[in-house]
């Protein structure tokens, strides 16, 4: 993954990146593919690009985007929807000893804080609102498709329904069926971006996710 332009732009991108692998490697337990350093990498750039657009202040959003996923479980946890809240806990430590992010690391873990869908979060500065996107941007597009059944795989959801895979006649359940999830989440999200970068970036990923319905709808007959 090509990060020059976060190691260009933020001279305390590397030694934040260090702590938060290091922070990584002392986790007990396994993350899904869909949640690991790959993923909070390319939401960090996605950040950047949407602060360079709409004129916020990169060190607070891109630190907060990195830093956004410190803590995970599975999604079908109980404290699944608790994540952003822990998450923001643990952040503060982490910029701590790094002159141009301690003293904005209180902003940084309400940006984290807020960030989250399923938490119910409601970001209220520019940086949360871009932190916000950029996560979200993340769920949908080519790489949202291979995200959420990967997410799905790895608490033994099914891909679909064999019997009724657009619950036609049934109530949505996206714990036992990825495709669900499209419903409950994915395909809301275009349009609850906040800024106007994210929407444009949005508007293109929305028609991956509508694509590759249509295609599995006829494939499925």
């Amino acid at each position: 993954m090509d990060l020059s332009c976060l190691q260009s732009a933020y001279p305390w991108f590397e030694p934040l990146l260090e702590r938060f692998r290091a922070h990584l490697d002392a986790e007990d337990l396994s993350r899904d593919s869909a949640h690991d350093l790959s993923h909070s990498l390319r939401v960090a750039r996605l950040a950047h690009r949407i602060c360079e657009a709409e004129g916020a202040e990169g060190d607070i959003a891109v630190a907060a985007a990195l830093l956004h996923d410190l803590v995970w479980v599975p999604k079908n946890h109980k404290d699944s929807k608790r994540t952003a809240e822990m998450s923001a806990g643990l952040a503060p430590a982490l910029c701590s000893g790094l002159p141009a992010l301690a003293e904005k690391s209180m902003r940084i873990a309400e940006c984290i804080l807020t960030h989250s869908f399923s938490g119910g979060g409601v970001a209220v500065s520019l940086e949360a609102r871009i932190v916000q996107d950029a996560d979200r941007l993340e769920a949908i597009g080519a790489v949202g498709l291979a995200r959420v059944f990967a997410t799905g795989a790895s608490f033994g959801a099914s891909l679909w329904h064999s019997g009724d895979p657009w619950a036609e006649s049934r109530a949505l359940d996206d714990k036992a069926f990825s495709l669900d999830h499209f419903e409950r989440k994915l395909l809301k999200l275009s349009a609850g971006m906040n800024t106007k970068a994210a929407k444009a970036l949005a508007t293109r990923r929305q028609q991956v996710l509508i694509g590759y319905l249509e295609a599995l709808r006829e494939e499925l007959g």
